[in-house]
């Protein structure tokens, strides 16, 4: 699953460390200029984390059931100095409003699954459930299952998902569940997230 990891770049294009200083520990929506100073400040120094390093607190590990993470506009932020430190360069404001329009009054995950064949994932689509609400994801891609060893000598395949779903009505301190659904419904992988200790 790392080396799937390692290439998020496509969609960020959208903690190893621990930082001391005090957070609102709430999904960070329109980030002040303190806080993207901060998200800023944490991708240059996650510059020699490994990618699924940098992105443990917004991320959902299930095991054999898949992997998960919420990009907020704090995490694309930070992705993206991270980037621009590898090159080395500073980000350009045009660069700093770019990454932040990409999960701007969205929650966007990205999602790893396991299937048996190349196209187990071609139909999934995804709800959140919060509050006794049930929300269904407005846009999603799946990518095409790729080849991988399970070491059971078995078909395996994994394959990355993309689900967008509007934060308008979401409360950023909630606790919310991601349900990866087949195409009849059923479901095939669940995440739960506590947005209250995601930046």
């Amino acid at each position: 699953m790392s080396k799937r990891l390692l290439a998020l770049g496509a969609i960020l294009y959208f903690t190893g460390f621990v930082n001391t200083q005090s957070y609102s520990y709430a999904m960070m929506q329109k980030l002040s200029p303190e806080q993207r100073n901060e998200a800023i400040k944490y991708g240059k120094m996650g510059v020699r984390k490994e990618v699924t390093e940098f992105i443990k607190e917004w991320s959902v590990d299930g095991g054999r059931n898949g992997f998960a993470f919420i990009t907020t506009e704090f995490l694309a932020l930070a992705y993206a100095a991270r980037q621009a430190a590898l090159q080395p360069a500073e980000l350009t404001n045009f660069e700093i409003e770019d990454a932040l329009s990409q999960s701007r009054g969205k929650l966007v995950f990205r999602v790893t699954t396991y299937g048996n064949t190349m196209d187990f994932s071609k139909e999934n689509t995804a709800v959140i459930e919060t509050g006794g609400k049930t929300i269904p994801a407005t846009f999603w891609t799946n990518g095409e299952g790729e080849a991988y060893d399970d070491g059971k000598g078995q078909p395996a395949f994994i394959a990355d998902s993309d689900f967008f779903f509007p934060a308008e009505g979401i409360d950023p301190n909630s606790r919310i569940t991601l349900i990866i659904q087949d195409k009849d419904g059923k479901a095939v992988a669940q995440f739960k997230f506590d947005l209250s200790k995601v930046r």
